[in-house]
């Protein structure tokens, strides 16, 4: 197949989230294969990595795809090449490289008067700004991004805002916005083909069900999302769909079922090194633990969730941890 030929069919493939059949096409564009000559096809190769949840692969290709772009003088390249580390370094709990390199794609797009890039960057320093426990800065950064991407018709980008979005309302107890906002991403996915936003909105949806005091409402919704996140591939939407199903049967007393999905989240989480599902894993663990009267375990997967929270930079979370375990140093305990 001859160069346009193979990037019709990426594009085709992409649309479609046949993410493995996607790598199997471009395989030599993966680390250790020929290098990245295209721009095009080394973003797509990173798109497939990233929903495949192969993060490690794509922090090498990132790298090597930045390497090449800046070598050959390539603009957009970096930029994307860029987004695409930033990614990887966020899901692999590596923040401060996430940070870095998501505010030189936003001086880059800045200058450049690249809203794609400017919108990503936008979208991803929103999301780095919620886990660090400022949902109200996430919130505007948000609402940069929504216009343009509106402009530039980037349903997607889109859908992948106003997903993020339904995280900051949550974390502010918004749930109605929050519902909002995750029906939002459903439907833009829906109408344009985007089967994971669509997985991951359900099992979002589902898990403020769980917040709300309706553990059977949120069943329903996270068996959908399981099942399309399973269909897809896609690790850690799946794993995240296990964490929240194992906290709605929590709440309804099915403690095996509840333990059983909450390891299989855990192991998930350590087989993608996605480390914010790895603490909040830990953290249902530990409470789950406290529901049956184990406050050994509960004692030590706090501990260990504390640890993982505050290394992604989410020290709110590790502090409220904390204070529950009644850490020195944190607050002082009534005397």
């Amino acid at each position: 197949m001859d160069a346009p030929g193979v990037a019709q069919r990426a594009a085709a493939l992409a649309a479609d989230s046949r993410w493995t059949e996607l790598l199997e096409l471009l395989d030599g564009f993966l680390p250790g294969g020929n290098g990245v000559a295209s721009t095009e096809l080394a973003y797509r190769v990173g798109e497939a990595l990233y929903h495949l949840g192969r993060m490690e692969e794509l922090a090498a290709h990132a790298s090597e795809f930045e390497l090449a772009a800046r070598r050959r003088r390539d603009v957009e390249g970096t930029m994307r090449a860029l987004n695409l580390r930033g990614i990887s370094a966020f899901e692999l709990g590596r923040t401060g490289e996430a940070r870095d390199a998501f505010d030189t794609l936003m001086a880059l797009a800045e200058a450049e008067h690249d809203h794609d890039m400017l919108a990503r960057a936008s979208l991803n320093l929103g999301a780095l700004a919620n886990l660090e426990g400022d949902p109200d800065t996430a919130l505007t950064l948000y609402q940069l991004a929504i216009p343009l991407f509106q402009r530039l018709g980037q349903a997607r980008g889109l859908s992948q805002t106003y997903q993020s979005l339904a995280i900051s309302y949550r974390d502010l107890r918004k749930f109605e916005d929050a519902h909002d906002a995750y029906r939002e991403a459903v439907r833009l996915g829906r109408e344009n083909g985007y089967e994971p936003i669509v997985a991951m909105a359900s099992v979002g949806r589902a898990e403020l069900h769980v917040m709300q005091n309706d553990p059977a409402g949120a069943l329903g919704l996270v068996e959908w999302g399981l099942r399309l996140a399973r269909r897809l591939g896609d690790p850690i939407t799946e794993g995240t769909g296990q964490r929240i199903r194992g906290r709605a049967r929590a709440a309804l007393s099915r403690v095996s079922e509840a333990r059983a999905d909450l390891d299989c989240a855990l192991r998930a989480a350590v087989g993608t090194k996605n480390r914010l599902l790895e603490a909040e894993t830990l953290r249902d663990l530990a409470d789950l633990a406290l529901r049956v009267g184990d406050g050994r375990e509960a004692r030590s997967r706090r501990e260990q969730a504390a640890r993982v929270f505050r290394s992604l930079g989410s020290t709110h979370v590790a502090a409220e941890l904390e204070r529950e375990l009644g850490v020195p140093g944190e607050e002082p305990a009534n005397s």
